[in-house]
């Protein structure tokens, strides 16, 4: 329903249709294999796939800086204004961020939940460590996603230009933007951990 609205009745923000839908396709790819018990040549092509895909749902966030050329601050005077169509695309834009963050963190967790049970391991410095190097990768690709333009298909279809571009994006600027997210991602899933729910 939500890529109808977007499709059919919202104007101008047709990206949200790729955006939203290359976040959703890590929860398939982890669905696939989790408490499956999915032989090793088929889990770890198929993580692989998901660790390719895992940044677009973060990348979500950075849509809302499209939000910027709608003028919300009436005349720079701090207050806010009411026209119906900023909300509307405000409402539009929100509701597909949180719907890819929560796709994408529900994935996340069944991949570390997946990853502890191949490990054989229960200690908490292996799940958060690997939490952390996800995170950091999350970020590094959510980086060449806005400022390289480099999408996920980009390493299939022209793999030697992808490379080129994830090794020229190296700069201070770079590893200042990956901290950032990698807070961002450790404050989401923490709070997506300890919501509370109903337990089977």
């Amino acid at each position: 329903m939500y890529l109808l609205y977007i499709m059919f009745i919202l104007d101008g923000y047709y990206f949200m249709i790729l955006n939203v839908s290359l976040a959703y396709i890590p929860l398939e790819l982890a669905a696939f294999v989790y408490g499956k018990q999915r032989k090793a040549y088929l889990f770890w092509p198929i993580a692989f796939l998901w660790l390719l895909f895992f940044p677009n749902a973060p990348y979500l966030l950075t849509d809302f800086f499209h939000l910027e050329g709608l003028r919300v601050n009436v005349a720079g005077t701090g207050v806010f204004s009411s026209d119906p169509y900023i909300w509307g695309r405000f409402t539009a834009l929100t509701v597909g961020v949180c719907f890819g963050l929560y796709t994408g963190f529900v994935s996340l967790k069944w991949m570390l939940d997946e990853w502890m049970i191949r490990c054989k391991s229960t200690r908490a410095l292996v799940y958060w460590s690997t939490f952390v190097g996800i995170a950091a990768l999350s970020g590094y690709a959510i980086y060449l996603g806005r400022f390289a333009r480099l999408h996920s298909v980009y390493l299939f279809t022209e793999p030697i230009y992808s490379i080129q571009q994830m090794i020229d994006a190296f700069s201070y600027e770079m590893g200042y933007f990956v901290v950032c997210f990698m807070v961002i991602q450790t404050i989401v899933y923490l709070v997506f951990l300890k919501f509370p729910h109903k337990k089977d």
